[in-house]
């Protein structure tokens, strides 16, 4: 297949320009600003190296009801993802080999890379096998949705020198920014690497900000509500309710801030699908989590369209860092020679979010009714084209 007149971005591969690119099986195969031979015109299209989504919730196994494998997968194809990352609050635990193996055995037509827990249980009492999971595909370790407070367990997960993803909150006051402060110390003492998960205020970005400065090995994420609504935006529903929840106007204007300086890495969704029934119930009663797959290249183009960050730096949040993070080859790039993994963006399509059209399960977003700018019109999986223009044809 070749692919003619496209706007390839590829950061590491200091490629920002028109070219033809020309894939067969599924190897990218040649550059170049003309490749003599018919292909698909794609004149006005950005190509750029496939979205990576490394923070999300598939709710396989043991609630099914909220999303599975398959729909999450689907849902996150429609948004242009190339790869994901699930974390591991499943029921039972993915903290041994045998959940393990039966997620990696059901994962068909993405590039899936399972987080597993840290601790056994999501309990914060005893330490996982690392190596043993590692060995069977574990791409991370987190106890996301349970912030892991032992000090003595948190050293030694991170002195194993696998990623640590952290869920940052204090229990006893919910700060985040303590959590963080608190982790920063431990990372001083350990020198080993951490990431921090769905960062949201003012305070934690500084302390961040600074820890980079001083040289810690340290990563972190945002997600795209944490810049696109603030806590003025809630509703008496649970389509707002979030953990960590919306924050002030002066927390969304820092997150964009740290978006442009680099001090956040990268833009993960923080996907956790609920139920209809769950997030039509009052704000106190909802569950936590928003569906994000396919509404969060949309909403991450603002970031562009209204020139908070270029799109070279846009593809390094959502692509190359991510890969980069997370040690994924034949990821991040666009380069002769390795698998095809690419998204295909129409960057001013301008399309109306309807949450009834999700691939998801969940069908109530945040995000419903808002006019977005930019969406991905296809991509290509390991090699493997995948067409999303029905959906694309149907917000013309």
């Amino acid at each position: 297949m070749i692919l003619k007149n496209a706007k390839i971005i590829s950061p590491k591969d200091d490629l920002n320009g028109i070219f033809d690119i020309s894939i067969d099986n599924g190897v990218i195969t040649q550059i170049s600003p003309t490749i003599d031979a018919d292909g698909i015109d794609l004149t006005g299209k950005v190509i750029i190296s496939g979205m990576i989504e490394m923070h999300c919730h598939l709710r396989t196994p043991g609630f099914e009801y909220k999303e599975d494998i398959e729909s999450g997968i689907a849902s996150a194809l429609a948004g242009g993802y190339v790869a994901i990352c699930p974390m591991a609050n499943t029921n039972p635990v993915v903290d041994n080999i045998d959940t393990l193996d039966e997620i990696y055995a059901r994962a068909k037509g993405i590039g899936l890379f399972q987080i597993c827990a840290i601790t056994k249980g999501l309990k914060g009492q005893e330490l996982v096998d690392f190596e043993a999971l590692y060995g069977h595909g574990a791409i991370a370790f987190s106890d996301d949705g349970r912030p892991l407070e032992n000090m003595d367990l948190y050293e030694k997960a991170l002195k194993t020198g696998h990623l640590i993803i952290s869920h940052a909150e204090d229990s006893e006051t919910l700060s985040e920014e303590l959590a963080v402060e608190r982790e920063l110390n431990l990372l001083r003492k350990s020198c080993a690497r951490l990431h921090f998960a769905h960062i949201s205020t003012k305070k934690s970005i500084d302390l961040i900000r600074k820890a980079k400065e001083q040289g810690l090995n340290v990563t972190c994420e945002t997600a795209p509500h944490y810049f696109t609504f603030n806590c003025f935006d809630v509703t008496q529903d649970g389509r707002f309710k979030m953990n960590p929840p919306l924050r002030s106007k002066e927390d969304v204007a820092a997150v964009k801030e740290g978006l442009k300086d680099g001090t956040i890495d990268c833009i993960a969704t923080d996907h956790a699908p609920h139920s209809l029934d769950e997030k039509t119930r009052s704000f106190d009663e909802a569950p936590f989590g928003v569906v994000g797959f396919e509404t969060a290249l949309g909403a991450s183009m603002s970031l562009v369209h209204n020139g908070i960050l270029s799109m070279s730096q846009l593809v390094e949040k959502l692509s190359l860092n991510p890969a980069e993070i997370l040690g994924l080859c034949d990821y991040g790039c666009v380069k002769v020679g390795t698998k095809a993994n690419l998204t295909i963006i129409d960057p001013d399509f301008e399309w109306v979010v309807d949450e009834k059209s999700f691939r998801s399960k969940c069908k109530i977003s945040p995000f419903n009714n808002m006019h977005l700018k930019g969406k991905a019109i296809a991509s290509f999986v390991g090699g493997e084209f995948v067409n999303l223009e029905e959906q694309y044809a149907n917000n013309r």
